[in-house]
């Protein structure tokens, strides 16, 4: 059996080599295939492709090895490719020095292909010359693909830099072996994205396509010069914008556009600009060369693009051929070189805001949508919001001009038909006001009744309210407002603007109350809040108001547990000395209860009197009084309370809510 198996393998080794044999006879030579990056030898030089690492490779990259693409796919599928190690310094580059001004007259958009795994910034900049060095930026994603990106230079045709720079993963620092294979570096046509664009002369200048007026003095340079937008982002992404640089110590420098005709404000009266600025200053826009007219704006926002608007629609037919921006205008608290961006600056058709909102008659007028009811003697005409801060921010308010010499001048409102007050009776208004003054509401035509107030804030904005609700149906027809009523030392022209002139609703929400410099009133006795002034012997516990409404707002009351089996079981307060009874000597107090039972009030301590009365209201909040104006001089110097007086029907733990004690004059 061995021998056979040595057989078998001799036979099987000799017709293996006999085959090896009979290939090496039969093989053919072939020449080796060699790849070169340009075999083209008339190739013509673009001295607008840098390289292509093939047959237009026109400059020399330092630190840029040729390699074979290792990826000969989508975008690219040349042969031979760049190959460059970026540097572990943030800002490594890959610098190009023409050594000249580069000549971008027709071909200003630089391109280059990509291909690496590093995920990063890829900036491009221009420097050298003279010229303000420019940069611009694309992201690499990590795709690992072949991509080609595109930086626009066109707008530096003009300027001689003179050497192309390029930041792989600029700004960050790295290893110093992350690989980028490139290709492709050229300059491409400049494109003239305005070509074609038809002039619209209501555009003054979107810094773009549109630049159809000169901005400044046109004896010299243009005083707001085209820039990169230095914020692309909100309401204006435009790659361009106006540099305006003023001198914030002259109180009207101003950027000057000369129209050397009048101004059309036919149908394009609204003066439109968009503002980045860094600072908010006040911002005047005027209209000059015939009827000068001008209207007074502030920047409210800065570090982003605010749209302004000024509405000239009463300056059309005026005759005027020049508009004047003055940015901080009227004041000399800036710097000399202060740096506002602009754009889109033009005039645009006035749009009614309040083309389908529907008239709210509780609203007398707002200046704007709800100017539901007419001004005697249009006393109160609509004017630009002289302070757009604080309580309001509406951009246009009524201006009341009152004779202060007189003293019941007044603005009046006739409604034509008697006002409803069965739900809106809280009669507010919003005054801006230079003095402290009172001011009286009174309505007229039926039944009359006034209210007297303070304007007790200068300067700011702040909403007035007057609580009609015992008017309800008294049949008057008309509002009106006396400003520094009474007085006659005023001027005849004393200035109060108004605005949200309107009866709404009366608020019943709980209050909470500020007891910062409250000062003690010792007629209340507690009222849980800012005046607990004396103490009731079985101490009650103060607890959120478990039912907050218009009959007590108050966040904070009391919580008196009687025991009911007791028939005299009762809430006492000493108040330490006689209780003085010569005027204050109305007992008041609120009462929360879920039951209706007999309720006493006693004084006690000299010669006591006791009044009874009755809770018959349940879970709502009632006020109760008693009169103890007999009792003055008697020397009682306790109070005390009996819920369920005299009763035994209750249990050992009936919750009573109760706030404001106090005593008040009838």
């Amino acid at each position: 059996m061995k021998t056979i198996k040595i057989f078998r393998s001799i036979l099987m080794l000799s017709a293996i080599v006999l085959l090896t044999f009979s290939c090496e006879e039969e093989l053919t030579e072939y020449p080796t295939i060699v790849y070169q990056s340009c075999d083209d030898p008339n190739v013509v030089k673009d001295t607008n492709i840098l390289t292509d690492f093939q047959c237009q490779a026109n400059v020399e990259l330092t630190g840029v090895e040729t390699v074979r693409n290792p990826s000969e796919s989508g975008v690219n599928k040349s042969k031979f490719v760049g190959k460059t190690i970026d540097g572990p310094d943030a800002w490594d580059a890959l610098v190009i020095d023409y050594g000249s001004p580069i000549d971008l007259s027709t071909h200003g958009v630089f391109k280059m292909k990509v291909r690496t795994e590093v995920s990063g910034i890829l900036k491009v900049k221009l420097e050298g010359g003279t010229s303000t060095p420019i940069e611009k930026d694309n992201t690499i994603e990590l795709d690992s693909g072949w991509t080609e990106y595109e930086f626009n230079f066109s707008s530096e045709a003009t300027e001689n830099h003179t050497k192309l720079v390029i930041f792989f993963n600029a700004g960050v620092e790295s290893s110093g072996t992350d690989e980028y294979f490139i290709d492709d570096l050229f300059w491409d046509k400049s494109i003239d994205p305005c070509e074609g664009v038809t002039a619209d002369l209501s555009i003054i200048s979107d810094f773009q396509c549109q630049q159809n007026r000169f901005l400044g003095d046109k004896t010299k340079e243009t005083s707001a010069p085209v820039v990169d937008n230095p914020d692309k982002s909100g309401i204006n992404e435009s790659e361009f914008v106006g540099k305006y640089t003023d001198d914030g110590t002259n109180a009207w420098d101003n950027l000057l556009i000369d129209f050397e005709e009048e101004i059309d404000l036919s149908t394009n009266s609204q003066l439109k600009v968009k503002i980045h600025s860094s600072k908010t200053v006040p911002l005047l826009a005027k209209l000059e060369g015939g009827t000068a007219m001008e209207i007074w704006g502030s920047i409210d926002q800065t570090d982003k693009w605010v749209e302004y608007t000024f509405d000239f629609r009463a300056a059309a037919g005026n005759g005027n051929t020049k508009v004047v921006l003055f940015f901080n205008g009227g004041k000399s608290d800036g710097a000399t070189e202060d740096v506002y961006y602009i754009d889109d600056l033009k005039f645009a058709p006035w749009v009614d805001p309040c083309i389908g909102i529907p008239a709210d008659l509780s609203i007398i007028s707002d200046f704007e949508c709800q100017q539901n009811y007419t001004f005697q003697n249009d006393s109160a005409p609509v004017v630009a919001n002289p302070n757009k801060s604080g309580e309001n921010t509406s951009d246009f308010v009524g201006e009341f001009t009152d004779d202060g010499t007189n003293a019941w001048d007044n603005l009046l409102v006739d409604f034509g038909a008697e006002i409803d007050l069965s739900s809106n009776n809280q009669l507010n208004i919003k005054v801006l006001s230079d003095k402290s003054v009172p001011i009286l509401a009174k309505l007229e035509g039926g039944t009359v009744m006034e209210i007297w107030g303070t304007i007790d804030v200068t300067g700011d904005w702040k909403n007035y309210t007057f609580d009609f609700s015992a008017a309800a149906g008294n049949g008057n027809t008309k509002v009106v407002l006396f400003f520094n009523g009474g007085q006659t030392d005023g001027t005849a022209t004393d200035k109060y603007y108004i605005d949200d002139f309107k009866f709404s609703p009366m608020d019943c929400s709980a209050i909470v109350e500020n007891c910062a410099g409250v000062t003690q009133d010792l007629s209340i006795v507690n009222d849980f809040d800012c005046q607990q002034n004396f103490d009731g012997v079985n101490t009650i516990p103060i607890v959120t108001n478990p039912n907050a409404s218009c009959e007590n707002r108050s966040s904070n009351v009391g919580k008196y547990t009687d025991d009911g089996t007791n028939p005299w079981d009762n809430l006492l307060i000493d108040f330490g000395a006689p209780i003085d009874l010569s005027t204050k000597n109305q007992l008041k107090f609120k009462v929360l209860s879920t039951k209706t039972v007999p309720i006493l009030a006693k004084i006690e301590g000299g010669t006591a009197q006791e009044i009874r009365a009755n809770i018959t209201v349940v879970d709502k909040w009632v006020e109760y009084a008693f009169d103890f104006s007999s009792s003055a001089g008697a020397g009682n110097t306790k109070l005390v309370l009996f819920f369920n007086a005299g009763e035994t029907n209750g249990t050992a733990t009936d919750d009573y809510f109760i706030d404001d004690i106090r005593f008040e004059a009838p």
